[in-house]
């Protein structure tokens, strides 16, 4: 097709069960866009199971490519873009909202900016205040205290606050890109991909980023151009192992393709350490040691396919069907999947057992390390540590946001080893979404 007939901008949206923010994303960017711009839309969709799909199938102007599975952030952005004509990329995720004028500015500052590769907007929170979303390429003594304990050490946390631009200045333009919303010129990408697909979801960005500074291009923030971001509204459905697992293995395939193999081999080795200290000290981490070992190695390991809906657990005062138990199961307005956890039996068991009582509810069995709880605060505690680690064993291979309720006053110690992106404190009748408290 002849370059007469490109549009000037195209447009890459990816989504993944977002079909909420997407529909806002859209809405605002149809607001924000002048009458006059030629523009294209092509969406990829991952095989969401909200709607996102079918809605997108019946927006103007969006032409949408429609996978059978989840094929990650990377690839979907890739095939976005050999869809794509435009002698102008805009990539986009599906939880930006556009302020008005913000893409005319960014289509201007190109326009006026002839050798400007590209342009990212600022980025501010849902309720207008700044948002900190921008980062620098990181050095080694970053990427450790990324994911260590050394971001309490002096020279390794000042590494890290810059890698994080903290108290940096953002209210005037400066070099720097955000690949959330990063508006590009075609002729400095590569012909056939965007991202390199090794990373599905995390430091993709990063790489692409090395990839034009080391072209020499130069790619802008200005703050004149203004978006909300929630940040995060797909990757929080990973639930946190998967989103971890990727997060880390993603970062140690970065550091191979960016670093010598000495550091490469410090890192794992500096990581395995900050993981056995964890465990001896009794902190909760984030992997158990297979799936860390996998990660260390670079495998992100598969992004899941199924059902993510959100999962509220609750920590019962009987066993399931006691009256108590069932009465949580009834009260809670899940709108997603209900997980019922026992509490621990009057005598050991060294195993745990999941049940499915229906489609949107599970019941767990967890072992049991010590007699007598029920009599013994201290062993109580330590039989509630032991199922909440049965608990997370258990979600950690589900997809899914967690919400945390205690019917059980004497669960608290639970609190923090399930995983749980939110603590509902409310005895009962809150939707799983909602945010009732936080620990």
């Amino acid at each position: 097709m002849s370059a007469a007939v490109r549009p000037t901008l195209s447009i890459l949206l990816t989504s993944w069960n977002t079909r909420e923010q997407t529909r806002l994303c859209l809405e605002s960017l149809a607001e924000t866009v002048d009458p006059d711009l030629d523009y294209e839309v092509v969406a990829v969709d991952n095989a969401s199971r909200d709607g996102s799909a079918e809605m997108l199938a019946d927006w103007p102007r969006v032409q949408l490519i429609r996978n059978d599975r989840n094929r990650g952030f990377a690839a979907a952005v890739n095939q976005a873009y050999r869809r794509s004509r435009g002698e102008l990329v805009l990539l986009l995720n599906s939880d930006i909202h556009f302020h008005p004028g913000a893409l005319s500015r960014m289509l201007g500052f190109l326009r006026d900016n002839p050798d400007a590769a590209g342009v990212s907007p600022l980025y501010l929170n849902p309720d207008g205040s700044f948002q900190q979303h921008y980062v620098q390429l990181p050095s080694f003594p970053a990427t450790l205290a990324l994911v260590t304990v050394l971001r309490r050490v002096p020279g390794f946390r000042q590494a890290l606050h810059t890698f994080q631009m903290r108290g940096q200045d953002f209210s005037r333009p400066r070099r720097l890109a955000s690949g959330s919303c990063m508006m590009l010129r075609r002729k400095v990408l590569e012909p056939d991909d965007v991202f390199d697909e090794r990373f599905p979801v995390y430091w993709n960005d990063a790489l692409l980023a090395r990839r034009l500074d080391e072209a020499g291009h130069q790619v802008w923030m200005i703050p004149d151009a203004a978006v909300s971001h929630v940040r995060g509204a797909s990757c929080r459905l990973l639930g946190p192992a998967i989103r971890h697992r990727h997060l880390l293995g993603s970062l140690v395939g970065y550091l191979g393709l960016t670093q010598p193999r000495h550091r490469v081999a410090l890192f794992r080795q500096v990581v395995l350490a900050d993981h056995l200290l964890k465990v001896v000290c009794g902190r909760q981490v984030q992997l158990g040691l297979p799936d860390l070992r996998a990660a260390l190695r670079g495998d992100v390991g598969p992004l899941p396919d199924g059902d993510i809906r959100d999962w509220l657990i609750v920590f019962t005062r009987d066993a399931w069907p006691a009256p108590n138990a069932r009465a949580a199961a009834e009260q809670a307005n899940v709108g997603g999947r209900l997980l019922l956890v026992d509490p621990p039996a009057d005598r050991p068991r060294w195993r745990s057992d999941v049940v499915a009582l229906d489609g949107a509810r599970w019941r767990l069995t967890p072992p049991t390390a010590l007699p007598f709880g029920d009599r013994f605060p201290v062993a109580d505690r330590i039989n509630r540590r032991v199922a909440a680690g049965a608990v997370r064993r258990w979600l950690d291979r589900q997809a899914g946001v967690r919400f945390l309720r205690l019917d059980d006053h004497r669960a608290r110690p639970v609190l923090g080893r399930v995983g749980e992106d939110e603590v509902v404190t409310a005895p009962a009748r809150v939707p799983v979404g909602q945010r009732v408290g936080h620990d």
